[in-house]
């Protein structure tokens, strides 16, 4: 029973070591950089999304230039409140609306969001970190959609 076990678990492993397997967002072979990119809105999604975005700005020999607009949108809700009137939990919406245009085609308007739920803090700083630790992943995730959605243009 062991020996089957251990050949089971072998052939599994070389048939994931030799199938070929590559994350499609940590490739470095793509065939495509942004020439333009203006950023409205939102002054701190807008730095974290760049920052994210700055090795696709390489020029590249034959690859297809993309100009994008972005706007970027930033909501803090209160979902719950105490009795009192005091927020229990809050709710974070990140907006971006992406104009892509690229050599000859037509321009492409995407609409991406993402969005993020926690609950209030006895800290307000504490809190404050919160927030600004989720804004920055829900930055983060919004420049991996935008990297994919110009991967499969």
């Amino acid at each position: 029973m062991i020996n089957i076990k251990k050949i089971a678990v072998f052939s599994i492993l070389i048939l994931l070591t030799s199938c070929g397997y590559t994350p499609l967002l940590n490739s470095n072979n793509s065939d495509f950089y942004i020439g333009n990119l203006t950023l409205n809105g939102d002054r701190q999604i807008n730095n974290y999304i760049s920052t994210n975005l700055k090795k696709y700005k390489n020029k590249k020999e034959n690859a297809k230039i993309y100009d994008i607009e972005i706007t970027s949108e930033y909501i803090k809700n209160i979902t719950n409140k105490d009795n009192s009137g005091n927020p229990k939990n809050y709710n974070i919406t990140t907006k971006v609306n992406i104009k892509i245009l690229s050599d000859g085609a037509a321009e492409k308007i995407r609409d991406l969001k993402r969005s993020f739920s926690f609950s209030a803090q006895n800290k307000k700083i504490t809190e404050n970190q919160i927030e600004s630790d989720n804004k920055k992943n829900l930055s983060k995730l919004l420049a991996q959609d935008i990297i994919f959605l110009l991967r499969n243009q």
